[in-house]
């Protein structure tokens, strides 16, 4: 596809993909689409703390109208709260205008359907062969003003788990300058917690802080001796977790830990947790020896919740942090993991070191290299041919994984093995091919 990545639409503020013009276009294309499906099609519409947001969503809301459709603006929310709010406004679908994790100069839309789920490429294939690119009109009004999703949302949180349960412990919370920043201190400090705040707002959205700088959160927790360490993605739908020691902790090791706790507390369904090509082998292994399955999807969220539904599972995830326990919502919540973490925690009466101990992960490098273009791999002798000798010389000890990212113009390696020299000389060998081809 053209525009669509691995998790909706994604790219530079201002540049031939992203802008107004393409917003306004988006608008167009969507409203044609539930159209077809329906009379009187609603939209609601959500972003995070880009200063491009606002400008976008006003040219998405023109594009929506324009095409008689009725849109609705919540303002700046997590993503969770947009998917949330879709199923309960009743709404036909919900479009959230953010670019994740990337730097603040980035933009993008995230559309879920009318059951707060990620689209299906086939809904995705659909949208964009209406995509007809237009310039915005000069004139047009803005989608009216809508204050419930975000309190519907927060009373939902919560909700979830019993009052008072993190009385007495202290929470360290990066929200990364993003869209959490109006949320998270609330839900934590609702349960209890004493809560250290990083980066609320007062910078640039995931500028060296939230999900991918999680130093200062690890220095933090450290300085005030907080039991926990969070730091949220731009958007809210991640979390990375550090212990009381500053250590972080490896999302593979949340995903089991968290899979585990379900089955001593009966609810687990389907024996399984729901990952991805790209978590350790070491997590199946030791869920393995606990009688648990592991499944996995490709890369995606959205792959993960679509083979939950299919493997009848309710709890599953990436190793980056997004985590999808579908009793909770369809889509993954970085403030409810966190939650379900510090639960299993306190339940256990263990900290999270000892808690995530129970899973031992495989020695493993990882790495993301520029590329120019996307040539397929097969397409390439020299690089199928060492991926193929890799994967034979390492055989049951090992693991290779070679990807291309759907949100950034760059291709993954993964190697794991039962030993770390194993796995280091893999991954330098087949990155040395990588960078010379591609």
């Amino acid at each position: 596809m053209n525009y669509f990545g691995t998790d909706g639409i994604r790219g530079h503020y201002g540049g031939k993909l992203l802008n107004d013009d393409f917003a306004y276009s988006l608008g167009c294309a969507l409203g044609g689409y539930l159209n077809a499906s329906g009379p009187d099609p609603s939209v609601l519409l959500a972003r995070d703390t880009r200063p491009s947001g606002e400008k976008l969503m006003v040219a998405l809301s023109q594009g929506l109208e324009n095409s008689g459709c009725r849109a609705m603006d919540a303002g700046i929310l997590p993503t969770p709260a947009l998917a949330h709010g879709v199923v309960g406004r009743k709404v036909d679908l919900g479009v959230m205008i953010t670019a994740s994790h990337n730097p603040s100069g980035d933009n993008g839309f995230k559309i879920f359907s009318g059951k707060g789920e990620k689209l299906a490429i086939e809904q995705e294939r659909l949208i964009e062969s209406r995509i007809e690119l237009s310039a915005l009109p000069e004139d047009g009004a803005r989608a009216p003003r809508d204050s419930e999703t975000g309190k519907a949302y927060l009373d939902y949180v919560k909700g979830v788990f019993p009052d008072g349960f993190l009385e007495g412990r202290k929470v360290v919370a990066d929200m990364a300058n993003g869209a959490t920043s109006g949320t998270c201190i609330q839900v934590l400090s609702h349960y209890g917690a004493e809560v250290f705040p990083l980066h609320q707002g007062e910078g640039a959205i995931n500028e060296n802080a939230g999900s991918e700088y999680p130093r200062l959160m690890q220095a933090k927790v450290s300085e005030v001796g907080a039991q926990l360490g969070i730091a949220y993605d731009g958007d809210g739908d991640r979390a990375v977790f550090c212990d009381a020691g500053g250590g972080l902790i490896h999302g593979d090791k949340i995903l089991g830990l968290l899979a585990l706790d379900a089955k001593r507390f009966s609810s687990l369904d389907g024996a399984a947790l729901v990952a991805t090509e790209h978590s350790n082998s070491g997590l199946e292994e030791s869920l393995r020896i606990e009688g648990l399955a592991l499944h996995r999807a490709k890369v995606g969220d959205r792959n993960v919740a679509e083979m939950m539904r299919r493997e009848g599972c309710n709890l599953g995830g990436e190793s980056s942090g997004h985590v999808v326990s579908s009793n909770y919502l369809p889509t993954g919540d970085g403030l409810y993991t966190s939650l379900l973490v510090a639960y299993a925690m306190v339940r256990n009466s263990k900290s999270l070191k000892e808690l995530s101990g129970a899973i031992s992960l495989w020695p493993s490098r990882v790495g993301a290299f520029p590329v120019r273009r996307k040539v397929p791999i097969e397409d390439e002798p020299a690089l199928s041919k060492a991926l193929r000798e890799t994967v034979l010389g390492l055989g049951s000890e090992g693991r290779v994984l070679l990807r291309y990212s759907g949100t950034e113009p760059k291709i993954r390696l993964l190697v794991e093995a039962r030993n770390r020299e194993l796995a280091d000389e893999n991954f330098f060998l087949l990155a040395s091919v990588v960078e010379k081809i591609l």
